[in-house]
């Protein structure tokens, strides 16, 4: 029996450790039967430059799987232009995960793509590494033709059409009306009761007669107070607005105390008989409003009419008023008018101040203050530089320039002596001046300008153009300048003719405002000939960026024309 028992326990214990290994192994198998797999490859591993090379990733994967891609501008030294929706391509368990990149490169040569980090349920996964070769676009020079660089052309900045802005301008002036007429001539419901209310008596009569016509339901709803405070409230509103002013705040006592006091004193000439009756209604009244009483329908009609009467006789009572009294109501009353159109009209020049205001801070926000500025003031310099300009032929030989007026010419005896031919526009105190100088030379070398050469060539000097350049400035020192930075360099036309520039700053005293100014400025000399001189100056305001941009544009435009043989 014992044997037995011994054998049933090895089995049983062979039989456990039979079952945790086999859960064990399932366990095992669950984990990596479902292990990812990732594939990469590349649809092709030779691209031209600029050309798209699309890198396929693909991973089998369990559904529940948290898989994240790469998000990157780069791969190596491959650019990613398009980063592709993930796909699955098989719905099944495991099912197969797609996930595509484009990728790109400007340069010829081969490129390795290095592994990417794919993170799968927070562990990294990494891809395998390809290798993309770029080449050259191969250009057949014996076929295509070459053309030189296109120069550089101004284009207009793009106009937002003369339809939107008159749409933002009317939309502008409707907000602006809106919020004018709901700030300052739209009328309250006070004003307009104010001008529709009747004079006081037709209105206590209108009043009386409406209570007339409603009385009766109020008393057989028993809303004696009701009817009593409205007979009460028209009477004191009358006469607040005919006798005197306190009528509304008084108590029954202190009105009929006023009333006697008027009576007696001749203002108000009533009848005793009129204040009595008085007397007997607004008692009637105080016990109906703060006693509850409620007296019959026939005495609440009776005591109507008396007030009625009293308001009528009251009427009759009050004297005419003098010419002078109606003068100074009317005078008064135009005062008081004068002062509310005057608080009115200030009133809407703070509102328009503000909304104007409001605007040129929002405009200066998004465009520049600076720019806001100019566009109000437009100064003289950015007048010119926007405007129409010029282009002409000044001198012999002639020099062509753009300018945004056109150089009158400028002529002396001591010039015309020279043979000295002069183009101007402005003068050294204005903010921009151009001027031009033709200088015909004497066939004799005897002028400073000139270079002494060899004896070999003795009727053909060479022109010292650094050497005019500074008399050019010794004679602008004469008219006043002061302070003078000077800098010299070549310059070289599109021409082929070589000159010399002198440019720099000098202080000027402005002769009109006896103010001094910093002016810039630049001179170009040189020569088409053996037998001239010429110049091209301008002189600006050099914190004026305006008339810097007008000087630039001007020498930028000098062309050379020599006379044709």
């Amino acid at each position: 029996m014992n044997v037995n028992i011994k054998i049933f326990k090895k089995r049983s214990l062979k039989l456990e450790l039979r079952t945790v290994i086999f859960s064990l192994f399932s366990f095992l198998f669950a984990l990596f039967s479902f292990a990812q797999e990732i594939t990469t490859a590349v649809d092709t591993t030779t691209i031209k430059i600029g050309e798209e090379v699309k890198l396929q990733i693909l991973i089998k994967a369990n559904p529940t799987d948290l898989i994240i891609f790469p998000e990157t501008k780069k791969m190596g030294l491959l650019e990613v232009i398009n980063s592709y929706k993930a796909d699955t391509l098989l719905k099944s368990n495991p099912f197969t995960l797609k996930k595509e990149y484009g990728l790109t490169q400007f340069d010829s040569g081969h490129y390795t793509l290095p592994p990417q980090k794919i993170i799968i349920n927070g562990k990294p996964h990494f891809t395998d590494s390809l290798l993309v070769e770029v080449r050259d676009v191969v250009v057949d020079t014996t076929k295509q033709k070459l053309y030189d660089i296109k120069p550089i052309i101004e284009v207009e900045k793009p106009s937002e059409g003369v339809l939107n802005w008159i749409l933002y301008s009317v939309l502008g002036l409707l907000l602006l009306g809106a919020i004018m007429y709901f700030l300052f001539f739209r009328k309250t419901k006070a004003q307009k009761e104010a001008e529709n209310k009747l004079p006081p008596f037709e209105e206590a009569i209108s009043q009386l007669n409406l209570l007339k016509e409603t009385g009766n339901s109020l008393l057989e709803e028993g809303k004696y107070k009701e009817y009593y405070s409205q007979l009460t409230d028209v009477l004191k509103h009358y006469l607040d607005e005919e006798v005197y002013e306190d009528a509304l705040e008084s108590t029954t006592d202190e009105l009929l105390e006023k009333l006697e006091l008027l009576r007696d004193s001749g203002k108000l000439p009533i009848s005793k008989e009129a204040i009595t009756n008085l007397r007997n209604v607004l008692q009637t009244s105080d016990l109906v409003k703060f006693a509850k009483s409620k007296p019959d329908s026939g005495t609440a009609k009776v005591d109507r009419n008396t007030i009625e009467n009293i308001i009528t006789e009251t009427k009759a009572a009050i004297p005419e008023p003098t010419e002078e009294e109606l003068w100074l109501d009317e005078q008064y009353r135009l005062e008081q008018a004068k002062q509310a159109k005057r608080k009115k009209n200030i009133r809407i020049a703070l509102v328009t101040a503000g909304i104007l205001l409001l605007s040129i801070v929002g405009l200066g926000f998004k465009y520049g203050f600076s720019n806001i500025k100019d566009a109000i003031f437009a100064p003289q310099s950015k007048q010119l530089l926007e405007g129409s300009w010029v282009r002409s032929e000044y001198g012999n030989p002639a020099i062509i320039m753009s300018t945004p007026k056109v150089l009158k010419r400028t002529s002396n005896a001591e010039m015309e002596a020279m043979k000295t031919q002069s183009f101007a526009y402005g003068n050294l105190g204005d903010n921009l001046a151009i001027v031009l100088n033709t200088l015909q030379l004497p066939k004799a070398p005897q002028m400073s300008v000139l270079q002494n050469e060899d004896d070999d060539a003795p009727d053909t000097p060479k022109v010292d153009l650094e050497q005019v350049n500074e008399q050019t400035l010794q004679m602008i020192e004469q008219q006043g300048a002061t302070n003078l930075l000077v800098k010299q360099a070549k310059y070289a036309f599109p021409d082929d003719v070589e000159g010399m520039k002198a440019f720099g700053t000098f202080t000027f005293k402005n002769p009109i405002t006896k103010q001094n100014q910093q002016i810039a400025y630049e001179v170009l000399s040189f020569t088409q000939d053996e037998v001239t001189i010429q110049q091209v100056m301008v002189f600006y305001n050099e914190n004026d960026k305006y008339a810097k941009k007008v000087a630039a544009k001007v020498l930028e435009s000098v062309e050379l024309k020599k006379d044709e043989e």
